[in-house]
């Protein structure tokens, strides 16, 4: 397809990929797009970082810039508010909080795939809460802090397979059955050759011509070690990890994007730094086939820093420590751009490249292959008051003047207390120095008034304390943190908001995140996983589910939640006569509300349920059958259910059927069984008749047809 742009270059699909216009893109989208300003006032302000600080705490004329002096005195107050940083971090708490204990439904596109629906629950339940459990709570913490303190935050979502060495065991007996399977080979002689000290060099040899890159010197060695001890060591490759990955990715450090960017998935490229070991940087070449002269150029660019990174940028970011993160790490950058290939079809492209690297030397250029078809990052933003994703404020840029105010009153109360304690000293004129003061010290004078304090302040420090709370009251009421002073349906509203924000990001990674398990993971791993197979063709991956994550802010009031339930018992259930209650749903709300922490391992879903209360009647009807007393029920709210399915299995079960009509001790026994459940079913309704005061005609009907 000819390529009919002048203006973006990045439009169309190449085979060799622009790596200088990529680099160039890459500087515009960090020097367009982000405000390192604004930024970095977002670190100052948060971690309380300004010109002239001293560990104590106190003004000195001594680390101030410019040759400054102290105001308003030497040793005043130089405090440190944490404001900022302490609503931060209260709400990240409310943000990973409910995102531990949400509720993941996975709900079907269309109603054929219902059944698999649970399938899909039960794997993406597996994922987040055994196998990727640390990673995802660890990178959910982080994308919090990240999203609350910027404004906004993305998500990468990939599929990382990582492969390494380890020496596997074998035994002689295992060369023995081997080699019986290659008769007809020169490996059918191995055995044989172990066996002989003196064809020893030619056992090695047809172990390394039957395994490649297997040294002559190792194969040596395990020739001779299964030759003395009957066992020898081999080395092997192997799948270290095939799993997703989720990385927290700070904006504009790890991520970038052109500033026309509106929506992520609409991006016209979207960049992600990172930095590797040299291992890992080598490593890539055998597991992702990146090409070797790129990696030897990149390996020799270790500690160093292209332009646009931040020198100041050390290991913890918020000291002046001279070793920066970067030491012995090497930068590689991912472009992902959305192009147009030959046929005029749009694709999602990745390009691996190193800015450091001067030549137009690349890892990799290839489509990316992911079954979902969207560009593998997911973005977090704090509030939503304009299309662009970077409009969007954090915390510190709008708790920074209330952060400043309260540190000016606390400076004040110091200060002032200072002077109450050890006001200056007046001493006459005269007098040629000053002795020094203390307790119990004499002092010389030749006048009683030789010396005398001078008057604190007059002014109360009433007024700032009263300042002080009314700040922080303000303040409390704009993010809607949990204070006295906030009306708690206000508190609910705002950080109910934040968290379905939250949630729906998380919804979208989830729904990466299972598309990639579908594609890259073993069907038999799935299967044993879920029990059931899930649709692995790359067509029914796309699309196929909705991922459903809630959370409800008021279950972290346990008062407001006890109320709750007491009503829903006392009120609503009560009156449920034309049974509209879901109730099923009903006690997965109430254990979810009382003990979130043991929803996952307690609930299950509905069809689960179904089944084996269908497989526990089936089990009960065949111990039955041995002769064996059933297992009964006090007032058992399944009752009905478990009646009709034990007429579906006797009805469908020819020898049951048998057994009830000839087998004396099969009769009493499935007699009391079913008189147990009737007993249970009686108890319910008697208690509907107790409240209202009848029996319904239509069920004296079917009692006296019964």
């Amino acid at each position: 397809m000819e390529n009919k742009t002048n203006t973006d270059k990045l439009a169309f699909y190449t085979a060799q990929p622009d790596v200088n216009e990529l680099s160039s893109e890459l500087t515009r989208s960090l020097y367009t797009t982000a405000d390192f300003e604004r930024l970095n006032n977002a670190d100052d302000i948060r971690f309380c970082r300004w010109a002239g600080q001293s560990d104590d705490g106190k003004k000195h004329s001594e680390n101030l810039p410019n040759n400054q002096q102290a105001f308003p005195f030497e040793g005043a107050s130089d405090v440190r508010n944490r404001l900022v940083d302490s609503t931060i971090n209260e709400l990240a708490t409310v943000l990973t909080t409910s995102f531990e204990r949400s509720q993941i439904t996975v709900s079907p596109t269309e109603f054929n795939d219902q059944a698999t629906a649970s399938a899909a629950t039960t794997l993406m339940a597996w994922l987040v809460q055994q196998k990727l459990r640390h990673e995802v709570n660890r990178e959910a913490e982080l994308g919090a802090q990240y999203g609350l303190q910027y404004g906004w935050t993305v998500f990468y979502v990939g599929w990382d397979q990582q492969i390494a060495t380890r020496f596997q065991k074998i035994s002689i007996d295992e060369v023995a059955a081997i080699a019986e399977q290659m008769q007809g080979s020169a490996l059918a002689e191995l055995p044989a050759l172990i066996a002989n000290p003196d064809s020893a060099d030619m056992a090695a040899e047809l172990i390394v011509a039957a395994m490649p890159g297997y040294s002559i010197k190792d194969s040596r060695q395990m020739v001779k070690d299964l030759r003395e001890t009957g066992v020898g060591k081999i080395e092997e490759s192997y799948v270290r990890r095939n799993l997703p990955c989720i990385s927290a990715l700070k904006p504009f450090e790890e991520v970038a994007f052109p500033p026309e960017t509106i929506d992520l998935q609409s991006a016209r490229v979207i960049f992600r730094r990172v930095y590797m070991t040299e291992v890992d940087l080598r490593a890539k070449v055998v597991e992702e086939g990146w090409n070797k002269d790129f990696v030897e150029s990149a390996a020799n660019t270790a500690g160093k820093m292209s332009y646009y990174a931040d020198p100041t940028d050390s290991i913890t970011a918020l000291g002046t420590s001279p070793v920066t993160r970067q030491d012995n790490l090497i930068e590689i950058v991912y472009a992902y751009a959305r192009q147009i290939n030959e046929e005029g079809v749009p694709g999602i492209y990745c390009t691996v490249f190193s800015s450091l690297v001067e030549e137009q030397l690349y890892a990799k250029h290839e489509l990316l292959d992911y079954a979902h078809g969207e560009y593998p990052f997911v973005e977090f933003r704090r509030e939503v008051l304009r299309r662009p994703i970077t409009e969007s404020r954090g915390v510190p840029e709008l708790g920074m003047t209330e952060q400043d105010e309260i540190k000016a009153q606390h400076d004040s109360i110091r200060d002032r207390t200072a002077f109450e304690t050890l006001p200056p000293l007046k001493v006459v004129k005269r007098i040629g120095a000053i002795n020094k003061i203390g307790p119990g010290v004499q002092l010389p004078v030749t006048r009683p008034d030789d010396y005398s304090w001078m008057e604190a302040p007059s002014r109360a420090p009433a007024t700032a304390f009263s300042l002080i709370e009314r700040v922080e009251n303000n303040h409390a009421q704009y993010f809607g943190l949990n204070r006295g002073t906030v009306p708690p349906i206000k508190a609910q509203l705002a950080q109910q908001q934040l968290v379905n924000r939250w949630l729906g990001t998380w919804a979208k990674i989830y729904s990466q995140v299972f598309s990639l398990c579908l594609q890259y993971m073993p069907q038999e791993e799935i299967e044993r996983i879920t029990g059931v197979p899930l649709p692995q063709n790359l067509t029914d991956i796309s699309g196929s589910y909705d991922f459903i994550i809630r959370f409800n802010i008021q279950t972290l009031d346990n008062d407001l939640v006890a109320k709750k339930l007491q009503a829903l018992a006392q009120f609503v259930v009560p009156l449920d006569v034309g049974g509209v209650l879901n109730r099923n749903r009903l006690v997965q709300m109430v254990i979810e509300a009382v003990a979130p922490e043991s929803a996952r391992d307690l609930i299950m879903d509905q069809t689960s349920a179904s089944e084996k209360m269908f497989r526990e009647v089936q089990s009960d009807i065949g111990m039955m059958m041995l002769g064996n007393e059933p297992m009964y029920r006090e007032n058992d709210p399944t009752a009905q259910a478990r009646l009709q399915y034990a007429q579906d299995v006797l009805s469908k079960n020819p020898k049951a059927q048998q057994a009830a009509q000839s087998d004396p001790l099969f009769q009493a026994l499935l007699q009391n069984y079913v008189k147990n459940l009737e007993m249970s079913l009686m108890q319910q309704q008697n208690a509907q008749i107790g409240r209202m005061g009848v029996t319904p005609v239509s069920e004296q009907m079917t009692q006296q047809q019964a």
